[in-house]
């Protein structure tokens, strides 16, 4: 069932964090003053295309204008620390029937210490484009002036916001081990319908040993429940002891075991045993090497990571299987732009929060969006198994760059649960990305950027199926302090449930302050 709801409800997600934030930096106006950073901006895009509808029976040529006031924060010190990013984003279409629209995009996370080394809140919350269908309509985005706009007048997409917020009390027990107790509060809104709305309650607890040597242990109990708006709720509790075995500081082995208790079968709570192993094994600080295996009676869960960052370059490659409740698919592990080199910067600046403006301000300067590749997804309730691969590479010399990831997600149903959205009418969702983005510093003013991508979607059958194909090129310039300018062009072509093709070519103005 479709449900409408008022347009602000996304927006008060952004306002809500970043008056958070704001009120952190009362006193600490305008500038880096006592470590915070507060960045306005405006951005106005220009584009062209000659197929606003995405669809080669009913081509309609059109010029559409973005105008997208935004904000950047960061706050590296005092008692919250974090980052924020927000831009309103209003579209007009000209020569066009299509009516104007608004489109929210956050990307903030932070820390709040409420009292020193013992109360902590950590918070994430994001606003974006989200696909309903994995079958349906897809559509490249434009790059604006921080991220991607999807201005494009595609019925598929959805405007998607979650909010996350963790509490946590941490401690110490005597001499005999220190404490993290936590809580966990979620909640996802899609904007015009009811699926893939959640909300998620829950806590744990978890101690463990002071001072452990070679050998230490850990308890862990957690509750956890998600209701979706639409659906029934699905909730799990256990109780896992694990030993830590630590034979060298750079090698380290755990195990567990416990019980728990879940629905997630579909046929009502069932009680199990769980098992499970994991190894991390870091040879030099640039490299990392991860396993873990999980034993669950609803099914095996396991994770394997490689992650090497040289002095101008990351290689990364995951392998992981779990259960999620709620909107599926994604490509796991590294996946956009950002990711990459939030990880390539590491050795420039430990610190995440300074990292976080390192690299959009980098990003910014080749031309490239944060958010490209994004990442596969569709709305859906209930549980479902999501087993992701990646692999990926990021190359970065003196004035280029280059980024490639292939990424493959299979979603599935999960017992005899009843769906919603796309596993109503297959059992099985496979997506797979592919993308290659270059960027090349013409001048010390100037900069080049190609990015081609390819992303495929397939079911049970041979109707459902869906490819998206797209090629983009862009030129960035800085034509002042404070002022910006992109010009680009993209080729898309679709091949699905409707197929089409479209060309555009866009401008796009930002004026910092």
């Amino acid at each position: 069932m479709t449900r409408r709801r008022a347009e602000p409800n996304h927006l008060a997600f952004a306002l809500a964090v970043w008056a958070m934030a704001a009120h952190a930096q009362q006193n600490e106006a305008g500038g880096p003053v006592g470590g915070t950073t507060l960045q306005p901006r405006i951005s106005v895009m220009q584009t062209w295309t000659d197929n606003l509808r995405l669809d080669d029976r009913n081509k309609d040529a059109a010029l559409i204008t973005t105008l997208s006031p935004g904000i950047s924060l960061v706050r590296n010190s005092g008692t919250l620390r974090g980052s924020l990013d927000y831009s309103l984003n209003g579209i007009a279409y000209l020569k066009s029937d299509v009516p104007s629209r608004i489109q929210n995009a956050l990307s903030a996370k932070g820390q709040a210490e409420l009292i020193s080394q013992t109360l902590y809140v950590d918070m994430n919350a994001s606003i974006g484009q989200q696909s309903a269908s994995a079958f349906g309509l897809q559509s490249a985005p434009t790059l604006g002036s921080q991220g991607a706009v999807s201005n494009l007048a595609n019925d598929n997409q959805r405007e998607t916001g979650t909010l996350a917020v963790s509490p946590s009390l941490r401690g110490v027990l005597g001499g005999l081990a220190t404490y993290d107790l936590r809580g966990n509060f979620t909640r996802t809104e899609v904007r015009g319908t009811s699926l893939g709305d959640s909300r998620g309650s829950g806590g744990s607890l978890r101690l463990n040993q002071r001072n452990a040597g070679l050998l230490g242990w850990w308890l862990q109990a957690s509750s956890q429940k998600v209701k979706a708006v639409s659906a029934l709720s699905n909730h799990n509790t256990s109780l896992t002891a694990g030993l830590n075995y630590k034979p060298d500081p750079d090698l380290s082995f755990t195990a567990n075991a416990g019980r728990e208790r879940n629905d997630y079968l579909g046929t009502g709570s069932q009680n199990g045993a769980t098992t499970g192993a994991t190894a991390e094994w870091t040879p030099t600080p640039r490299t990392r090497v991860g396993a873990d295996w999980q034993h669950h009676n609803y099914g095996d869960s396991h994770g394997l990571t490689f992650e090497h960052r040289m002095a101008h370059s990351i290689w990364r490659f995951a392998d992981t299987q779990t259960v999620t409740l709620g909107n599926g698919g994604g490509s796991g592990g590294v996946s956009s732009n950002y990711d990459q080199f939030f990880l390539l910067f590491t050795s420039l600046e430990p610190d995440p929060i300074k990292r976080d403006a390192l690299v959009r301000a980098y990003l910014q300067s080749q031309g490239l969006s944060p958010d490209a590749p994004a990442a596969n997804g569709f709305l859906s309730t209930g549980p479902s198994r999501l087993r992701n691969q990646l692999v990926g590479f990021t190359l970065q010399g003196v004035r280029s760059s280059l980024s490639a990831q292939a990424s493959r997600s299979i979603t599935s149903r999960l017992g005899s649960n009843l769906n919603q959205g796309d596993l109503a009418n297959t059992s099985r969702i496979e997506q797979r990305s592919y993308s290659l983005s270059a960027s090349h510093q013409l001048t010390p003013l100037t900069g080049l950027s190609l990015t081609a991508s390819r992303q495929e979607t397939s079911g049970d059958t041979s109707a459902q199926s869906a490819q998206l194909t797209s090629l983009s090129a862009n030129w960035n310039a800085r034509l002042g302090p404070r002022l910006s300018l992109l010009l680009g062009a993209r080729h898309s072509r679709f091949e699905g449930v409707t197929s089409y093709s479209e060309n555009a070519a866009y401008a796009n103005l930002t004026q910092q302050f």
